[in-house]
């Protein structure tokens, strides 16, 4: 989804993609990075985003993929703050016809989704005190080395 270009309507669109989750029609929504010398017409696609999935508005969860210090696009589920643990405990979160199984810090409300994502789209980062726990068998290495292809992602290029 392309943001307003004006700023006030932002909070207002990001509200309503979340809460209109679980809906029937509409099983995730997310928001990346666009540079601002891009079309606004073009959707040019981005190794960095924040999305949520679930039924609002009280049975969401939100990932964030973004890159390390390394160059590595890594992802992450985020957490209530201290919601990170080795707890093995789970939940389920809906997504159309799919089910994932998050850590009960991991379901959040619509509110909770929606301040998160005002935050980065705002600063590009989570809101200080989220927790975020990584999904490993996501990060570019582990996927490139799934296809045979043993290589980083170009954190300049985004080419492999």
């Amino acid at each position: 989804m392309r943001m307003s270009e004006f700023n006030e309507e932002i909070p207002v669109q990001i509200a309503a993609g979340i809460n209109r989750l679980g809906d029937g029609e509409y099983t995730y929504y997310s928001i990346y990075p666009v540079g601002p010398d891009v079309p606004y017409d073009e959707f040019p696609y981005s190794h960095e985003w924040i999305q949520a999935t679930g039924i609002a508005p009280d049975r969401l969860t939100v990932e964030i993929k973004q890159r390390d210090a390394e160059g590595v696009h890594r992802l992450y589920t985020i957490s209530r703050p201290g919601g990170v643990g080795d707890s093995a405990e789970t939940e389920p979160i809906q997504n159309g016809g799919n089910t994932y199984l998050v850590r009960p810090a991991e379901v959040l409300t619509a509110t909770d989704a929606v301040q998160i994502f005002q935050h980065y789209y705002e600063t590009h980062s989570v809101p200080p005190g989220w927790s975020l726990r990584e999904q490993p068998e996501f990060s570019d290495t582990t996927v490139a080395e799934q296809y045979g292809k043993g290589e980083r992602w170009s954190p300049e290029t985004g080419e492999r």
